[in-house]
């Protein structure tokens, strides 16, 4: 296995994603480097047939770090940046979610460089492995929507550590069991402090 040429290999599979597909690259550059990680980013072509070339021919100007691979294979663009990355730890985040925070990096990285896991997911945003350890199960992991649940799934099926970070606190969504468990007990939490405030008030 070839040593690592980068602190981070950042994978962004895209389509018809000439919306997003800038900023989230931009994104992604700007945090790495406030983080002060040397990365690679590979955006990889799944069959994009809109302007995102031409989007991405733009941003490379500004982020050097940029490289563009063309697969040409819907949900691809995992296993093939998987297969040309040179990083560390890989970086598996679509383009819409690296438009989200992407604060819990840090943490999901420290997870896997030290150790602690090989795999380390922040649900519903992006997944952050170890690149000897995982490739194999990148290299056969399709993207789109659930590709987070099978990356779980295949990690621990060949025995890895898999680190799911708890999502950050926040309104509680429909049906979310955790969010609603939360909501039940911080009122309780509250109505003791409020008791407890009242009897020191009383000994005064």
């Amino acid at each position: 296995m070839r040593r690592a040429a980068y602190d981070v290999s950042v994978i962004i599979p895209f389509s018809d994603d000439e919306e997003v597909i800038g900023r989230a690259c931009r994104q992604v550059a700007r945090h790495l480097r406030e983080l002060g990680a040397r990365f690679e980013l590979l955006a990889v072509d799944e069959d994009s047939g809109d302007n995102s070339h031409a989007v991405l021919a733009l941003v490379r100007g500004e982020v050097p770090e940029l490289r563009v691979i063309v697969v040409g294979d819907a949900e691809r663009g995992f296993a093939e940046g998987a297969r040309q990355a040179r990083g560390r730890v890989l970086w598996l985040v679509p383009p819409r979610a690296a438009l989200s925070p992407l604060s819990p990096l840090a943490r999901a990285r420290r997870r896997v460089v030290s150790g602690g896991c090989d795999v380390a997911i922040v649900p519903g945003r992006f997944a952050v492995c170890h690149r000897t350890r995982s490739l194999p199960v990148v290299e056969s992991l399709r993207s789109g929507d659930g590709y987070i649940e099978r990356l779980r799934k295949r990690a621990e099926a060949r025995r890895l550590e898999v680190d799911v970070h708890k999502p950050e606190p926040g309104p509680p969504g429909p049906g979310h069991a955790g969010s609603h468990a939360a909501a039940r007990t911080e009122p309780r939490a509250d109505g003791r402090l409020s008791r407890f405030l009242e009897v020191l008030g009383l000994a005064r």
